[in-house]
């Protein structure tokens, strides 16, 4: 229902301009991620911050009732963090499932859970016959809370990763002095 009521509103030349920006984002983020580690301590700062980008881009939209706009900002904020957070999130997937099975579990209960908070979005619009602003506001809602369970997920994983380091060493120190 949100599509519907943006690709009402931009051309043709702004459809396609987003789709090359999405498209040159992902190639840029899995090229710099495959290259480093560093930007994953940022994960946090990119959650939140693409929470308030999508708040911002939001009320932007509520109160300049400016779809074309709206559609630019979301976009520029697509390709730049959002993009960026996405290559975070297969990071962090390798993190919390190191086997292939467990990864393919996490992927199959991903795609069925996204489906079914689909349909009960598309049921609710249909059923209550909300306009624009409400479901917008509804969607980054949902936005929010997925951001802020990636950060407690991030925040626990990051834990568990440096009381393994921690072990580690723990385990070489220790086997160093029984060899001396």
């Amino acid at each position: 229902y949100i599509h519907k009521h943006i690709i009402s509103e931009v051309s043709e030349d702004f459809l396609a301009l987003n789709q090359i920006l999405n498209c040159l984002s992902t190639i840029i983020y899995g090229y710099i991620w495959n290259k480093t580690d560093k930007i994953f301590k940022y994960c946090s700062f990119l959650c939140v911050f693409e929470c308030l980008i999508t708040i911002g881009t939001t009320l932007f939209c509520i109160f300049t009732k400016n779809i074309v706009v709206y559609y630019i900002m979301d976009t520029m904020a697509f390709a730049l963090i959002t993009r960026n957070f996405i290559c975070a999130g297969a990071k962090l997937k390798a993190m919390r499932y190191r086997t292939e099975k467990e990864r393919e579990h996490f992927d199959n209960n991903n795609c069925s859970v996204s489906a079914a908070a689909t349909i009960i979005g598309a049921s609710i619009a249909m059923i209550l016959n909300l306009n624009f602003e409400t479901m917008l506001c509804l969607a980054t809602l949902g936005n929010a809370i997925d951001n802020f369970i990636y950060v407690f997920i991030y925040e626990k994983e990051k834990k568990k990763e440096e009381l393994r380091w921690k072990e580690l060493i723990t385990q070489n120190i220790t086997k160093a002095k029984e060899n001396v």
